[in-house]
């Protein structure tokens, strides 16, 4: 995790002093993410607070190593949410958040599956059919500002400094290198359903 990125998450002010103002930006944070006391969805609210706790770990670790006027203008866990809330709801998709990072994994809706009796043109189609699907829903999840990675299938998301649009420059990590690195959590989505 990036100072600027600790300090978005947390939504401390230039204003405040390293010592007094990280523990109140953690407390103000907790109160606005806590499952006890937030009117967010459940899951989402404790995967945050994980994320809170992650990222004043990190600062209470440094502290006197970072500068508030490092931070720019970023609020990461807003970005998160706002992120999350776009997309949460399509069908046949698995979130996982890593660290600031959101990873979807589009699975194969049970129409697309192949089954033995399927001949040739059956699963030429279905194939032909999952591909488009698949295309559409890439589309959808470009929107909201991920990108296609082609070494994991998976698509990804990370804000950085400038945004949530800026891509992340940084040599590829494996999925494995990733998961050993940072806490992963995989979000709530809408259930599997069949599709209209």
């Amino acid at each position: 995790m990036k100072f600027s990125e600790a300090l978005g998450i947390l939504e401390m002010e230039p204003s405040n002093d390293t010592d007094d103002g990280l523990v109140r930006a953690y407390r103000k944070a907790m109160k606005k993410y806590h499952p006890d006391v937030t009117e967010l969805d459940l899951d989402f609210a404790l995967e945050m607070s994980k994320l809170v706790n992650e990222a004043y770990a990190f600062l209470a670790a440094n502290v006197g190593k970072w500068s508030l006027h490092d931070k720019g203008e970023t609020n990461v866990a807003s970005w998160m949410v706002d992120v999350y809330n776009r997309i949460r709801h399509i069908p046949h998709i698995t979130i996982v958040r890593a660290g600031i990072w959101l990873w979807v994994t589009v699975e194969k809706p049970e129409e697309f599956e192949v089954i033995e009796s399927d001949d040739f043109q059956t699963i030429a189609k279905k194939s032909r059919e999952f591909k488009q699907y698949k295309s559409s829903l890439g589309k959808v999840l470009e929107e909201a500002g991920f990108t296609f990675s082609y070494s994991k299938n998976m698509y990804s998301w990370h804000c950085v400094d400038q945004g949530p649009r800026k891509r992340w420059k940084r040599k590829s990590w494996s999925w494995d290198k990733i998961t050993r690195t940072f806490t992963t959590d995989e979000l709530e989505t809408t259930p599997f359903r069949a599709m209209a």
